[in-house]
């Protein structure tokens, strides 16, 4: 399984706190929970003071639940460690998407 999850931070310099120090931990982190960073991106925003997007495209194997893996990850200590100096209540909005990749669809 592939996800998209758009993380909303309350301004830019929040958003890139969190995408260069705490991104920068989840990705050794998220390896132990058997989940996989494809890539993470900035939303570029013109003005601080606007929410600001974090763009993360995750997958594991198949024969895992992403969704559990995730569960498992965010009740971790790793996780709270990942965390630690950061505000939490700056992360507004969390949204997952789960995708599929163009070599899984088929042609019709």
């Amino acid at each position: 399984m592939r996800q998209l999850r758009i993380y909303t931070l309350a301004d830019a310099k929040s958003a890139k706190t969190y995408f260069e120090t705490h991104w920068q931990r989840h990705i050794s982190s998220l390896a132990k929970y058997h989940i996989q960073v494809a890539n993470v991106h900035l939303e570029v925003q013109p003005n601080k003071d606007q929410q600001t997007r974090v763009f993360a495209t995750v997958f594991a194997d198949d024969r895992y639940d992403l969704n559990q893996l995730n569960d498992d990850y965010m009740k971790s200590q790793e996780f709270h460690d990942d965390m630690v100096g950061f505000d939490m209540s700056k992360i507004v909005n969390v949204e997952t998407i789960d995708l599929k990749p163009f070599n899984e669809v088929g042609l019709i």
